[in-house]
């Protein structure tokens, strides 16, 4: 992020963080049947909720900066925050800063079970809603341009509510980076510093297992993104940064490797050039599909070593490309079904 951070007063202290599990799912990864013999939609279940660091965070604050759309800010209050982005990034990280219990708004992406019961303020997908912002009387809106419009942003900033525009890199090598400029504007820098280095050393971990199953020919993958059963269907690239999720787990990012960037329709010419062994999907993608049966409907799909094989990786929708605190779990839960015994 692009931002100038000055604190007013000193560090805030930290609880012990509760032990991870995913050393235990690491320890558990053994490989099974040929993944390249395999058929069939492999499942990963929605995750745990990320462990938060401390239950009690103390913000230093006021924090002084200067956000990614050149916006001077000072946050004086988190006591009311909404976290929006595309991917439901924010909520996550928030939860293991220890905030889940201030966060009064959502969008569709944030789907933890904690949060349930809390209101959503986009509409059509990703569509900010400014008066469902204001109406919730927010002291702090964290959002990035992953969402909109511009115009909706500027509204909720103009109506005097403390708006800061993020610009995380959300890549796999960005994590920890993404986790400390998140935990600075909140005012707990010394938490969000162990929440990235935890969250870094789980990633490390889960690649080093992930390396112990690979196949000596890595699987060719293609992330797939359908909603319902009409024009929404679209192959994502590089710019939804794939391959780092691919390549992390062993595979090869087919669309990345032909030159797709951003979505690019899933026409039945671009199937055959990508013509994957296997489809990356989220879980309510191929649900609104019509399922593995409902996706072979689509035109191009069954003409692909995929659709003969009716392989698909489904992750969960929040989850998939988000890039925060969740990703190492759901590394290691992707490797276990896609290389793992059973």
């Amino acid at each position: 992020m692009a931002a100038t951070l000055v604190f007013a007063t000193g560090c805030a202290s930290w609880d012990n963080p509760t032990q991870s599990q995913t050393q235990d799912l690491a320890d558990s990864l053994q490989a099974g049947q040929d993944p390249h013999a395999k058929s069939g939609v492999a499942e990963v279940s929605n995750l745990g909720e990320v462990e938060p660091v401390t239950s009690a965070p103390k913000p230093a604050l006021p924090v002084e900066l200067t956000d990614a759309d050149g916006h001077d800010v000072v946050v004086e209050d988190t006591s009311r925050i909404l976290a929006l982005d595309l991917y439901g990034t924010y909520s996550k990280t928030l939860r293991g800063l220890g905030f889940t219990d201030n966060i009064v708004g959502r969008t569709v992406s944030s789907t933890e079970e904690s949060l349930s019961q809390v209101p959503v303020v986009t509409e059509g997908g990703h569509t900010l809603n400014p008066e469902a912002v204001l109406n919730l009387k927010p002291t702090l809106v964290i959002v990035d341009h992953s969402i909109g419009p511009q115009e909706a942003i500027d509204q909720i900033r103009a109506a005097g509510v403390t708006t800061v525009v993020m610009q995380p890199k959300r890549q796999l090598d960005s994590i920890g980076q993404d986790i400390r400029d998140l935990a600075a504007v909140m005012g707990v820098p010394s938490i969000g510093e162990q929440l990235a280095e935890r969250t870094e050393k789980e990633l490390e971990e889960a690649k080093a297992a992930i390396a112990e199953v690979l196949p000596a020919e890595p699987l060719r993958m293609s992330f797939l993104y359908a909603r319902g059963t009409g024009g929404v269907f679209y192959l994502l690239g590089n710019e939804n940064h794939t391959q780092d999720l691919i390549s992390a787990l062993g595979g090869v990012d087919v669309n990345t490797e032909n030159g797709i960037g951003a979505p690019s329709p899933a026409s039945p010419e671009a199937l055959a050039q990508v013509n994957p062994e296997l489809f990356v999907m989220m879980s309510g993608g191929l649900e609104s599909a019509g399922e593995i049966e409902g996706l072979l409907q689509r035109p191009g799909v069954a003409q692909t070593q995929a659709g003969q094989n009716k392989r698909v990786l489904t992750l969960p929708d929040g989850d998939s490309l988000a890039y925060g605190p969740q990703t190492p779990e759901l590394l290691l839960r992707a490797a276990h079904a896609l290389y793992g015994e059973g």
